[in-house]
């Protein structure tokens, strides 16, 4: 469980009476089961399908030169690669651009987090569109030939946002195995395209750069992609197996390693056929598939085509999650409205889905060109990057001068990146722009009309004063609440009659495939004004029936697990819920909630169900 309302006794330091039991938060931790190889999967989804694209754009943008900017783009994902394990280091609760820089500046943390949202909203719309290009689906309408694959992304991308509607999947073995199966394939891909070049040909594909220091500059900034994977491992530092140095270096190095090696083999590949293949540029967009079928087979072009195309969905599936979490996240903190937390019967926040759900789509309306996108997407992860490590090199711990100077270096690089994107891509600068100033815009609208949150140490007084020894000594019936008090009475009054204490258990059932909680800000009991006031109804309910009550929070993902924890935590004889009133769809999805919190629970607990009094 997140975070726990628990009874303590104090013992007076004087004569060791014990004093009436008070209240605490226990700021308990999430359990930490993601495993380096699970990180990994999720981490090669965006730097392992880069190479789908990246390859092509940069031979579109310097020809055969592209094999010396992949070359940097290579060192340049293995310097990040080494920071952000520096950073998972500092930041073992989550080291993500929004985590670490709150603590230097809130507005800081939150233009973090506005990039995150331009990020994520590219990477959603760029995998999108190249994974109708792999997949070379025919054209929706033949009219707009030039617009069908981004007319299947839009498609894809409605398709993803209602299922994420849904709640999402946990498809982490499906994703390690998409992973493998794609590193496979490349691996025969790169091993059979090598084989069938001559060493002549490919001694003369690697010409010198002849171009002047600032085109060299502008090639390689052109291509600096796919870093924004590390960002979500970084988030994910709160729920990584201990050590969390050890598992999140593991995660990020293996996956770094494989793409820079098998980047540069693959664009040595790629301009030795271009001596061979004059028209080559008109395989921008599916670069890998058609070095996979021309030098390997048939076979070959088709497995890269379906595997490239499928974890370019997930990907992009990954990144719409990312937006509804950035989303719910700064809501939940009080930077943007509080609407943004309204959740669906699945536990999902059901408009920043739909926000998720149409920025992509809006994006690929305005431009369905691959190097716009590229340049959007650029600009969004480099400046996230480029706040988390500058600020990564200013921090205490960050004593060492061999890892301090490296990362000083590395934030000034990526900020001249940025600043070359901004000066360079007056389009992408346009759309971060305007992504930062609806964002602060709407960040300065909740500060300026915010309700005043009700005091938490007045909830916490009557608590306090209601549970005295005797009441904490009764038997306790546990009921579930989403907020509604529709049961309040029917489970008081059982208790009254049983003469037990009632343990109110709050469950922020949400769902969501990003862990960007931290310890600091997350939301408990005392920041949740449905719980504060959901508690309170049930407070003075209670004292008027003579019951006790014992406020229990929770959020995640299962309700069912939550309250059945809680009532394991609480010793409760009793489970009481109310009847489900919801469709088959929900029923579908989410299975019967007697069922599972049965088959959760020991068998001398009791589950009654309470049909709401009308």
């Amino acid at each position: 469980m997140d975070a726990n309302v628990s009874l303590e006794s104090e013992s007076d330091s004087g004569n060791g009476a014990s004093k009436p039991r008070a209240l605490s938060l226990l700021a308990t931790h999430r359990p930490r089961n993601v495993s380096w190889v699970q990180a990994a999967a999720l981490l090669f989804g965006d730097w392992g399908t880069s190479r789908l694209y990246v390859l092509g754009l940069a031979f579109a943008a310097s020809g055969v030169a592209s094999f010396w900017f992949i070359c940097a783009m290579s060192l340049l994902v293995l310097a990040v690669a080494w920071a952000y394990t520096q950073i998972c280091r500092l930041y073992p609760d989550g080291g993500g651009v929004y985590a670490a820089a709150r603590q230097r500046s809130q507005v800081l943390a939150v233009i973090g987090a506005l990039l995150l949202f331009a990020d994520y909203t590219i990477t959603a719309s760029l995998s999108a569109l190249e994974a109708f290009h792999y997949f070379n689906l025919p054209d929706i309408h033949t009219l707009m030939h030039p617009l069908s694959p981004g007319l299947w992304a839009i498609v894809g991308i409605i398709v993803i946002g209602l299922f994420n509607l849904l709640g999402p999947k946990h498809t982490a073995g499906f994703a390690i195995v998409a992973a493998v199966g794609m590193i496979a394939v490349t691996l025969v891909v790169t091993i059979g395209s090598l084989f069938n070049l001559s060493p002549k040909d490919v001694g003369l594909s690697l010409q010198p750069l002849h171009e002047k220091p600032r085109e060299i500059w502008l090639h390689f900034v052109a291509i600096v992609l796919a870093l924004s994977g590390v960002e979500a491992i970084a988030n994910l530092t709160g729920v990584l197996k201990k050590p969390v140095s050890k598992t999140a270096s593991r995660s990020i190095w293996v996956v770094a390693i494989e793409v820079a090696i098998f980047n540069v083999l693959l664009a040595l590949v790629m301009v030795a056929t271009a001596r061979e293949v004059p028209d080559l540029n008109t395989h921008q967009n599916d670069m890998l598939a058609f070095l996979a079928g021309h030098h390997v087979g048939v076979w070959a072009e088709w497995a890269v085509r379906i595997l490239g195309g499928i974890l370019l969905l997930s990907a992009a599936n990954t990144a719409i999650g990312g937006i509804i979490a950035v989303l719910y996240l700064l809501s939940r903190d009080r930077e943007l409205p509080q609407a943004l937390q309204s959740l669906n019967r699945f536990g999902v926040p059901w408009i920043a889905a739909i926000i998720a759900l149409a920025a992509p789509s809006a994006v690929l309306v305005s431009t369905h060109e691959v190097e716009h996108l590229a340049a959007l997407y650029a600009i969004g992860v480099v400046g996230a990057v480029a706040i988390n490590v500058a600020l990564c090199a200013l921090h205490p711990r960050l004593r060492r001068f061999y890892r301090k100077v490296p990362m000083v270096l590395l934030g000034a690089l990526l900020i001249a990146i940025w600043i070359t994107l901004a000066f360079t891509k007056l389009h992408a600068l346009y759309f971060v722009s305007g992504v930062m100033a609806v964002g602060l815009t709407l960040r300065w609208i909740t500060k300026r009309f915010a309700d005043d949150a009700q005091k938490p140490s007045l909830l916490r007084q009557a608590i306090v004063e209601q549970l005295t020894d005797e009441a904490v000594a009764k038997p306790k019936v546990l009921i579930g609440t989403y907020g509604s008090t529709a049961l309040a009475d029917q489970a008081l009054s059982y208790c009254q009659q049983h003469e037990a204490a009632l343990v109110v258990c709050f469950v922020r059932e949400l769902s969501l495939n990003h862990r960007f909680d931290s310890v600091q800000g997350r939301l408990t009991i005392d920041t949740d004004p449905v719980a504060l006031k959901t508690f309170s109804e049930f407070l003075a309910k209670g004292h008027e029936k003579g019951v006790p009550i014992v406020p229990a929070y929770d959020t995640g993902a299962d309700a069912a697990t939550a309250m059945a924890e809680t009532a394991a935590l609480y010793g409760c004889d009793r489970v009481l819920i109310g009847s489900s009133r919801k469709g088959t769809l929900h029923r579908l999805v989410k299975g019967t909630f007697q069922t599972r919190i049965e088959s959760l629970l020991p068998s001398e607990i009791t589950v009654d169900v309470l049909q709401p009094q009308m």
